[in-house]
């Protein structure tokens, strides 16, 4: 794909049509242009004028402000060209979060009258990683393709919904539990650390602790679990039962700061973390996987760089299958089948 700076900048000044739509979609798709991508973004901002001084501003007050206003429902009719360009590079993981963050929070006022029924959303979409500050104090970081939704500003209770996986560093409140759910579980802490994934298309949730106790329960209320740190619990969404294994936290919690790591883990668990991390299919076929078992860190990788290293340390072969334009003029996601080699 030619990337095409015009095309990028007609959608920012708001005069896109369909194609430029369109364009920006499988843009965004194509991890080679992820580069382009960024550096483009990059000079965007530079353009924005700061005329403030940013001594002494609280950082996480202004993420907030952020959020709720990009996501409060209703707030632009037609978005202007900064809105859009932040629109665009909030969904970017790395070295452009924080400077957006610094530029809008400067440049963008929210709404003092909030509403507390204003529902917020907070969107990490496909091949992005999103750092967040809930109005609690409360930090995290979202992974590619996951979502929290909270209503109000957490006067009265601190409760989100989420979709995917995140990361939460939960601000004590004694008073006040911090809820966290998804259709079917329910985890509750009063101050902690720990991963939650729970992505609709995989038949496991999975929630790590890395500091603190958090309770871990049926959305019913008819089975929970007490974690405690490096416990992982891994709920089984068609039997309803829970597992729980010792692990080491930070292998499950790596990827917020861009890190890949497998420790020995079984190919089943490596499939599932690489069809989360690189937002595709991955299939094993043919031949014994039981056996098989990983450790690799990696930082900046692509997939096929990570699936050339599988290939050298395991017995295994991969083959990338091609995709064509489904008739709603989408792309399918890649998909990646795994295969023992044969002795």
């Amino acid at each position: 794909m030619e990337f095409d700076k015009e095309k990028i900048n007609r959608y920012y000044d708001g005069s896109e049509s369909f194609e430029e739509e369109r364009y920006l979609a499988e843009l965004f798709d194509d991890d080679r242009q992820t580069n382009k991508l960024k550096s483009h973004l990059a000079g965007q901002f530079a353009e924005i004028p700061v005329d403030e001084d940013i001594e002494g501003k609280d950082f996480d007050q202004l993420l907030y402000k952020v959020h709720y206003t990009i996501n409060a429902r209703a707030k632009f009719s037609k978005p202007s060209r900064f809105i859009r360009t932040a629109r665009l590079a909030l969904s970017l993981a790395g070295g452009l979060l924080i400077p957006l963050v610094i530029f809008m929070g400067l440049k963008m006022q929210a709404d003092k009258a909030r509403d507390l029924e204003t529902l917020v959303e907070i969107n990490a979409p496909a091949w992005t990683r999103a750092r967040f500050v809930l109005p609690d104090g409360t930090t995290g970081w979202l992974n590619s393709n996951s979502s929290i939704a909270y209503t109000g500003n957490f006067q009265n209770e601190r409760e989100i919904a989420l979709t995917g996986e995140a990361y939460f560093d939960v601000a004590k409140d004694p008073q006040r539990p911090f809820i966290v759910t998804t259709p079917e579980i329910r985890a509750r802490v009063l101050g902690t650390r720990f991963n939650l994934a729970s992505y609709g298309n995989e038949k496991t949730i999975e929630i790590v602790l890395e500091e603190g106790k958090l309770e871990f329960s049926t959305i019913d209320g008819q089975k929970a679990y007490i974690l405690k740190p490096n416990d992982l619990v891994t709920y089984n969404r068609s039997n309803r039962e829970f597992e729980t294994t010792l692990v080491q936290a930070q292998k499950y919690t790596a990827w917020t700061s861009g890190k890949l790591v497998f420790r020995n883990d079984p190919i089943d668990v490596v499939a599932r973390r690489l069809a989360r991390w690189y937002n595709v299919d991955v299939e094993l076929k043919a031949g014994r996987f039981e056996d098989l078992r990983w450790r690799a860190t990696f930082v900046d990788d692509n997939l096929e760089e990570v699936l050339s290293a599988l290939k050298r340390s395991l017995h295994v072969d991969y083959r990338i299958e091609k995709s064509s334009m489904n008739p709603d003029n989408t792309y399918p996601r890649k998909k990646i089948i795994l295969t023992v080699k044969p002795n």
